[in-house]
């Protein structure tokens, strides 16, 4: 079993297997040392288009994601980081198996990390009872749930796109907050870009929340609002339509302009 040194802070990584996700994990290994990752599997439901409209929709948004995160993410992960941790991968569901509880537990992490990985079950938070902390890629009193820098877009509310860091306890994206920002918005933004700002200003809040944590000058606040719960499966080809149309029409750049004006 591994033992702290009487100083020794450990930190512990939650992720999914994204390009997105690794950025989180090499902007925090650039400034901390990792004791180790865990990278869960991501199996995301892939829904039926009912129109050849809707099928396009969703062929559009996924390739468009893919060569943004390729040429925009891909280059940042290029950073030097301060050691090289134990990784873990975990097939989908898999960090509330018994064996991740069992490998947490031996290596006794001080604080851990969450982003994009699926819903931690009682039996691993109540073995790390306050030290897990989550990057939600929205505002929870506005938007909690799953893709939650999608819907601000969809609902036309883009001056509620941003991310919060959380400290995760029962109930989805309720828990109390260590910090929490708003993207800028410009003028050459787009649906993709837009997304994006929400992950880098999160891990920036991510990194702020470990920085004051290992100060031990972290204050959490209780959430006074609790927002709309999305679900994974409300992500589906007909909401993509919609963004789709808001982006080809002029739209979207339209309530852009008039927000930074």
């Amino acid at each position: 079993m591994l033992k702290k040194t009487s100083n020794e802070k450990k930190l512990v990584v939650l992720i999914g297997d994204g390009l997105r996700h690794q950025h989180f994990l090499f902007q925090l290994n650039s400034k901390h040392n990792i004791s180790a990752v865990f990278i869960e599997k991501s199996e995301y439901p892939q829904p039926i288009a009912k129109t050849e409209n809707e099928k396009n929709a969703w062929t559009w948004f996924f390739e468009r994601r893919k060569v943004f995160e390729h040429e925009t993410i891909s280059p940042t992960l290029n950073i030097k980081t301060l050691n090289n941790p134990d990784i873990f991968y975990v097939k989908n569901n898999g960090l509330n198996s018994l064996k991740t509880l069992t490998k947490l537990k031996e290596i006794s992490p001080d604080f851990i990390a969450c982003f994009g990985t699926g819903i931690l079950h009682e039996k691993i938070l109540s073995n790390f009872p306050g030290c897990i902390f989550n990057l939600h890629v929205g505002i929870p009193a506005y938007y909690r749930g799953s893709s939650c820098n999608f819907w601000p877009i969809y609902n036309s509310d883009l001056k509620n796109l941003g991310a919060t860091v959380h400290r995760i306890e029962k109930g989805i994206d309720t828990g109390k907050i260590a910090g929490a920002k708003l993207i800028t918005l410009e003028p050459t933004d787009n649906e993709q870009t837009l997304a994006w700002k929400t992950i880098h200003v999160g891990t920036q809040v991510m990194l702020d929340t470990i920085d004051k944590w290992k100060l031990e000058m972290l204050h959490l606040k209780e959430q006074k609002q609790i927002g709309t719960l999305y679900k994974m499966k409300e992500f589906n080809p007909a909401a993509i339509v919609k963004v789709k149309k808001m982006v080809e029409s002029g739209e979207l750049k339209s309530q852009i302009e008039k927000l930074i004006a």
